[in-house]
């Protein structure tokens, strides 16, 4: 682990992301007992995307959290090379379903539904935004080596 500033940015860090993860858990929590105590299939909708959500980031945060302290990340130029069509095919797609929310939320004039098709545009935009993600990294493993 880094010493002096470092390990200080690095302790602070840590202890960011466990609270984080504590707000998140509390999240969880309180949509589940949202859920448990309505027959609303549209706040029921609503409660379990955000938990889903939470659930997730919750899990991103532990993966991050272990990478600082236990096993830090790796990917060599082989294992992305070794699926590097697959991203790229999977790229297309999620670009597909973003132009199809937005088609469908341009022709949708009822309150409800524009908010979930925005939420799924919103939604598909992040995984396009983590692909690119790992363009950039890719980029920057060939500008390295």
């Amino acid at each position: 682990m880094a010493t002096g500033k470092g390990q200080e940015r690095t302790e602070k860090l840590l202890k960011t992301l466990r609270d984080w993860q504590g707000i998140e858990r509390h999240a969880i929590e309180t949509t589940t007992k949202i859920m448990e105590k309505t027959d609303n299939l549209l706040i029921r909708q609503f409660m379990e995307i955000i938990r889903n959500d939470s659930v997730q980031h919750h899990r991103v945060q532990q993966f991050i959290i272990d990478s600082l302290t236990k096993q830090p990340i790796s990917l060599s130029h082989e294992e992305l090379a070794q699926i590097w069509e697959e991203i790229e095919a999977h790229d297309k797609l999620e670009r597909k379903t973003i132009e199809l929310a937005k088609e469908c939320k341009k022709d949708c004039r009822l309150f409800v539904q524009e908010s979930l098709l925005a939420y799924l545009i919103a939604d598909e935009e992040k995984h396009d935004l983590i692909l690119q993600g790992l363009e950039n990294y890719k980029r920057n493993m060939s500008k390295l080596g």
